[in-house]
């Protein structure tokens, strides 16, 4: 598995997260499935807070610091964590 990725559209240097990877092994999600979901998302970055955005493609889930501190990767963006969501509740009325 890598942990930098060049050029990704959007976002541009992305360097991923150890607890990305644990993750993505405890949640059975492959180097491929993440790697589709991150280089070509089907829809436009989700805004989750300040600073925190996250891409989501066939039922993987990847949430990316813009502006990780300490920045020790040269300008890069950080893959924070990645999941398969959940269905949630939904209220009966």
């Amino acid at each position: 598995m890598k942990f930098y990725y060049n050029d990704v559209p959007g976002l541009g240097t992305v360097k991923v997260s150890r607890h990305a990877h644990e993750r993505m092994g405890m949640e059975g999600i492959t180097n491929a499935m993440f790697e589709k979901a991150l280089l070509e998302p089907v829809k436009a970055d989700i805004p989750d807070g300040h600073g925190v955005v996250w891409r989501q493609r066939d039922g993987v889930r990847i949430v990316i610091l813009l502006k990780p501190r300490p920045n020790k990767g040269k300008g890069a963006v950080l893959v924070k964590t990645v999941f398969r969501p959940r269905a949630q509740a939904v209220a009966r009325t």
